[in-house]
This record gives C-alpha cells, structure tokens and sequence, in this order.
C-alpha cells in the first residue's frame, strides 16, 4: 500500500506549514509529512513554501529581507507559536514522523543538512526538490542523505540522473506517473512519491499504478481510500 503523504500538513483544516497543521495530519494516520524549507535574512530555516508572507499571513515582506524573530512575529494562536511559522528545528522536535522536506533554492542546503543530522534525524528526512544543483550539492555534502527528485517535464525518465543524485525517489506531478513510468523506476530498484492528489479517482488510478507514495492536501481523505 502507497504511503500516505500530507502536503503541508492538514491544509483544509489548519494553516499549512504550521505545527498545528501537522499535529492534525498525524492525527488523522499520515506515514510522513511534506514541509517546505526558507531561509531568513539572518540565515535561519524556517518552515514555509512561498517567498513572500503575502498569501498566508498578510504581509507583503519577502522571508529572506527578514530575520527570524521578524517573521516568528507574525500570527498568534492560543497555543505559544502552534499559528505562527515554524523553524525547522521546532519541526524536527515536535513531529516524530518521517518528513519530505521540500525545498526551491540552495542556500537552504547546508543548514538543513546540520540540523536534520544534529537532530538525529536525517534517516526520517527526505529531501525533494526539482532543482537539481541544490541535489548535487545536497549529495556532496552527505553520502547518507535520502534524496527525491521532483519532476514536472513530460517525456523520457530521467534515469541517468536519478543514478547519478542516489536518488531514492523519483517524485513527479501525478499526471506524469504513468504505469510504465513507475514499472521503469522501480526496474531502478527506486521508489515513486506522486503529488497533489485530491481526488479519489486519481489516487485509485495512482495505487493501481504501483506507485510508492500519494501526496495529498486531504490527507484524512486519502488514509481513508487508502486502508479501504
């Protein structure tokens, strides 16, 4: 049975990217939780997908023109930072699951990397991105590093260059999984991650596919389809 990954955490429920959110996504039975990684003007990781606070919190300030205490300002909730934006370093303590750590630049890498290891958790970390420098530079700096690779382009597999990262992962936009996509993959002995799937006729055509793991923003909806 494919994992059952939550995209942000528990989006239809909670803000994404907040440790509420993720709180609910294991709650509801996720095998691993799907952050994304930024990092502040002064150099910290936080949990967060957009380049800008705009779309979730208001604020039309760029994460990395700010500091961190300026941006764990923003929001308030009843519970001491449960509504406001994580670091990495609260994330990898307070959610003991397995993590996708998704990310879009370089300059996330080397202070994820030392974190997740400072942690102890670099065996639960998977580290997902399309942008394949920031892989190769992953990669260099850590033999032990699990890696996805993020795809969006029709065509070929990219199988040389899942060889070439020690990828453990191929993780395309779930149009892309076709049956022979994954058959191919997993010829590779590697395993197939596939995102965002909200609808349960796409994850029924996904599980009939062999693909490894389902990322979803309604992740209730998928533990559900899954263990039915």
């Amino acid at each position: 049975m494919p994992l059952a990954i939550a995209h942000r955490g528990d989006p239809e429920a909670w803000r994404e990217n907040t440790l509420a959110s993720f709180a609910s996504a294991v709650r509801q039975g996720a095998d691993m939780v799907e952050i994304d990684l930024r990092r502040t003007a002064d150099d910290e990781i936080v949990v967060l997908h957009d380049p800008t606070l705009e779309r979730l919190w208001g604020v039309p300030a760029a994460v990395d023109q700010l500091d961190l205490a300026q941006v764990q300002a923003v929001g308030q909730g009843p519970v001491e930072g449960e509504h406001r934006i994580p670091t990495f370093a609260q994330v990898l303590a307070q959610v003991t699951v397995p993590l996708m750590v998704d990310f879009t630049r370089r300059d996330v890498v080397e202070g994820a990397l030392r974190q997740a290891a400072e942690a102890g958790a670099l065996e639960r970390c998977l580290f997902v991105t399309g942008n394949v420098e920031a892989l190769r530079l992953l990669r260099g700096l850590s033999a032990e590093a699990r890696l996805g690779l993020t795809w969006v382009e029709p065509g070929p597999l990219p199988a040389d260059l899942l060889t070439e990262l020690g990828a453990e992962y191929w993780n395309p936009m779930f149009k892309l999984a076709t049956p022979a996509h994954v058959a191919a993959v997993h010829a590779l002995g590697l395993g197939v991650s596939t995102w965002t799937v909200d609808a349960r006729r796409h994850m029924a055509r996904l599980r009939d596919t062999g693909v490894d793991a389902i990322v979803s923003n309604r992740i209730a909806d998928l533990v559900r389809f899954l263990a039915a």
